[in-house]
């Protein structure tokens, strides 16, 4: 097939985007991308509305998810693309961790609140047109005064080490994997640097992973320089495993923020892309 503009890490607001699904794949037509993965924390909810717009537009939407693993140190996330229809065993699964996430958001604010933050549940809840995550504890924080944007809150408040953090992921990175794998799936893993190594530490933990069923590392992202992203491209051959492309796109007009389509340079190469594109599910 021809090459394609690949985006597979979105959010919308199913889980801490802002836009809607349907808002998120027109924005995607209109920078001509042709594949468009919906990634949304822990929830297939969104899906369903990107794909009408898909179809209307012309943008092939992957359904995917971003789940949260328990990781020693920094964090752990991973990127699974399902099949279509995507299985009920699995979105039952995720109705669990839907839960998982909003508990986890409840204890924050309790956290908040004993460090004399003015900040209710019901603020938290507000914000979030889907999935809770800790973005909209931070807007929460925004509300009230006590954080100047989201940076400042995940800076002072609910980022990692700061008083009211708590880490994600009750799975451990192999059951979330398998249970992925299991359904179908292809497994990513999400901006590797977040996991805090480097050298043969991350080559380990990589090698772990692997056996576990990984089958990509999120090795092109805008937010990766050149060196980082041929280092990535590497590790991942050393493995036998593909590489992902992805924006991790939230909201669009922040000169900040990540832009849709955006894989930073040399971004993915053509035979990478094909070798990606074959092994998609549902590819064609």
């Amino acid at each position: 097939m021809p090459p394609s503009t690949l985006d597979l890490h979105s959010h919308s607001t199913a889980s801490d985007g802002k836009l809607a699904p349907a808002e998120l794949v027109a924005l995607a037509a209109e920078r001509e991308i042709e594949v468009l993965g919906l990634t949304d924390h822990d929830t297939l909810a969104g899906v369903a509305e990107a794909q009408a717009a898909g179809r209307e537009l012309g943008v092939r939407v992957v359904p995917g998810i971003e789940i949260s693993a328990r990781w020693p140190r920094g964090q752990c996330h991973l990127l699974a693309w399902l099949p279509e229809p995507v299985p009920e065993a699995f979105l039952a699964w995720t109705r669990e961790r839907s839960a998982d996430r909003a508990e986890r958001a409840r204890r924050m604010v309790g956290l908040l609140q004993e460090q004399g933050i003015a900040i209710e549940w019901d603020d938290v809840a507000r914000l979030a047109r889907g999935n809770v995550g800790r973005p909209h504890v931070a807007d929460a924080l925004i509300a009230r005064g006590a954080a100047r944007d989201r940076a400042d809150a995940f800076e002072r408040l609910v980022g990692s080490g700061c008083p009211a953090y708590i880490p994600s992921g009750k799975l451990e990175p192999e059951a979330a994997i398998g249970i992925a794998v299991e359904h179908g799936a292809l497994v990513s893993l999400a901006h590797p640097y977040s996991l805090g190594l480097d050298g043969d530490d991350l080559d380990r933990a990589i090698a772990r992973l692997a056996a576990a069923g990984l089958g990509a590392i999120e090795a092109h992202r805008g937010d990766q320089g050149p060196d980082e992203q041929v280092a990535y491209v590497a590790l991942a051959r050393r493995h036998g495993l593909l590489v992902t492309p992805g924006s991790d796109f939230h909201e669009r007009g922040r000169e900040d923020e990540r832009m849709l389509g955006d894989d930073g340079r040399p971004g993915i190469a053509p035979d990478d892309r094909e070798a990606l594109l074959s092994r998609l599910p549902g590819a064609p």
